[in-house]
This record gives structure tokens, C-alpha cells and sequence, in this order.
């Protein structure tokens, strides 16, 4: 099971709830529960917050998701309430480019909420380790295709925006994650990029998001990709936030600055003209939070070269970001 390297008490929210700490799950007796519903359980495993597996009944094979903790239960449900209402989007509007796993059930085990899902074995269009992103660039047009489908939701909401807040609280409690960032690596000389952070006030516009989009969650499946990990999606993060991780991952993790350049640049070109301005502007601040973001990440991980992170600061001081 992969070891937390954070200090996982600054993630406890202020209902006292914390997403990211996780426990040892006992696999034998999740076994033994799907056993008892019916089930062939043919893979069970824990890397982390989760425990995944394939079950198989009346020769269907099923993946299933378990959070290790009720707290962590929140996002796994947010995930399913992604899944389902992008589903219902899919089929209404006849997308064919992409799709998210079909939910068939979810309920909890010992507090523990769990769903099934349909079970996709393709490859990831990007494999993390090692990187390798020389298939992306036939899957290109489909991923901005999805991110502008995302833009052009409107009057959704998923589990985790139930408590939904103004736009004011909103930016506060982001702008105080992204400066707690700040202060741990302000070594880096980031005052600038802080200060281009503080312009999310201004520009702050809610939209819908998967939150963590990214190539390796993003599976091959014959002409469309399969989109998965939906626990952070909401529509109340800034509008463009997938496009700018999106960006900052496949630059900064990938180390693909040209390739991450090239994706914005068509992007930008899709953008109607008349929002092409308000793009602009609206993500040199979100594209600032993910860098001090990325060097958090960085020293937390103990990763000693910053060559990517300190190139895109460069690019992002100078606009270079095309």
C-alpha cells in the first residue's frame, strides 16, 4: 500500500473531516461480502485511499471501488454522482468521443461507501510510469472536444457541491490552500506568481470539472476514451481549471512542455472568439495556482530536479505559454 508522504492533518476540513487519510482495509472479509451477494471476486487490492477490484456474476465482470474510510466515502460518492449524471449528459446528447464508467450499484459496507461500475481494461492513453505520452497526440482533438463539452454545462451539480457557497468564500478558502503552498516553497521565488494567484478574485467564474484530467485516467477504448476517477469533480471550480491541470501535469509530469504548449494553443483556437479575451485572463491565475501547487507537490515528494517546474515559471513570467 502506497505510503502518505504529507502531512495528512492539513487536509482535516472544517466539519473535521479528512479525505486523505486513509486505513488498511481487510480484504478477506470484503471478499467474503461479495462472496455472500453472489459475486466471483476475481481481483482484490489496496494502493491507497481505495480498494479496487473485478468481480464477476452472470458472466458480467464488474470493477468495484471502496473507500477505506467513511471520509473518504464523500469523494467516492462524488465520483458516482459524476459518473451517473455524465452518463445521462452522454446518451442525451449523443457524445461519442468520450464516455465515464456506467454505475450499477453503491451502497456501504461497515460505513465504507462502495460502488460497481462497468470494468474497462484498456490502455491508459498516457502511461505515468514511465511517462509516455507518444499516443496522445492522435487523442488530441477528442480531449479538447470533452473539455469543451465540460465548459458548456450548466445547472449541474454533483455530491460535493451540496454545500455550496458564494463565490467570496469560494475564493477564500482556495486563495489560503494556494498560500499555505506558498509559504512552504517560497524559496523558489514565487512573489509573482502568487500575486497573479490573488487575480482568481476578480476573474473567479464557477464551472464544471472533472478535477483531476489527465491522460493516465483516461483509457483507451476502441474510438472513444474512457474518462475515470471523477472523485473531484464539481462545478463550482473556476471555469477552465481541467484545461490548466491538464496543462500542468503533461508539462511539468511528463515533462512535455511542447506537447502541453500545443494543447493550449488548439485549445485557445476552439475557444469562441467571443470568450477568447475573458480565457486569457481567466487562466494566468489558475495556471499560477498549479505552479506553486507543482512545487509543493515537488518538495513534498522529495523531488530534487525542478527543471519543468522551473521552466514553466519561466515560460508563465513571460507569457510563453503557447
Amino acid at each position: 500500500m502506497k505510503k502518505d508522504k504529507l502531512n495528512i492533518d492539513l487536509f482535516v476540513t472544517k466539519s473535521g473531516k479528512n479525505y486523505r487519510k486513509s486505513k488498511v482495509a481487510n480484504k478477506s472479509d470484503i471478499k467474503n461480502y461479495f462472496l455472500e451477494k453472489g459475486f466471483n471476486v476475481l481481483e482484490i487490492n489496496q494502493l491507497w485511499r481505495h480498494i479496487h477490484g473485478k468481480l464477476e456474476k452472470n458472466n458480467k465482470i464488474f470493477f468495484f471501488k471502496m473507500s477505506s474510510t467513511p471520509d473518504i466515502g464523500e469523494r467516492t460518492q462524488n465520483e458516482v454522482s459524476w459518473n451517473k449524471q455524465i452518463c445521462e449528459l452522454i446518451k442525451k446528447f449523443n457524445i461519442d468521443y468520450f464516455d465515464v464508467p456506467k454505475i450499477y450499484d453503491y451502497g456501504h459496507y461497515q460505513g465504507k461507501f462502495y460502488y460497481l461500475s462497468s470494468y474497462h481494461a484498456g490502455q491508459f492513453l498516457s502511461q505515468k510510469n514511465p511517462f509516455n505520452i507518444k499516443n496522445l497526440n492522435k487523442w488530441i482533438d477528442k480531449i479538447i472536444k470533452t473539455n469543451l463539452f465540460f465548459l458548456s454545462l450548466k445547472n449541474i451539480n454533483f455530491y460535493r457541491d451540496k454545500d455550496s457557497k458564494n463565490l467570496i468564500e469560494k475564493w477564500n478558502d482556495y486563495f489560503k490552500k494556494v498560500n499555505s503552498w506558498y509559504e512552504e516553497v517560497k524559496e523558489n521565488q514565487l512573489q509573482n506568481v502568487i500575486n497573479e494567484v490573488k487575480n482568481l478574485k476578480n476573474t473567479y467564474t464557477a464551472g464544471v470539472n472533472h478535477g483531476d484530467f489527465v491522460p493516465w485516467h483516461m483509457i483507451q477504448n476502441n474510438k472513444k476514451f474512457t474518462l475515470i476517477d471523477g472523485e473531484h469533480a464539481s462545478s463550482q471550480t473556476p471555469r477552465y481549471y481541467d484545461i490548466c491541470y491538464f496543462y500542468h501535469r503533461v508539462y511539468t509530469s511528463a515533462n512535455a512542455p511542447k506537447f502541453a504548449k500545443y494543447y493550449l494553443s488548439k485549445i485557445r483556437q476552439s475557444i469562441p472568439l467571443s470568450e477568447k479575451n475573458k480565457f486569457d485572463i481567466s487562466i494566468r491565475p489558475i495556471l499560477a495556482s498549479r505552479i506553486i501547487g507543482g512545487f509543493w507537490d515537488a518538495k513534498t515528494n522529495g523531488l530534487k530536479d525542478l527543471t519543468y517546474h522551473n521552466q514553466l515559471k519561466k515560460d508563465f513570467s513571460k507569457n510563453n505559454l503557447y
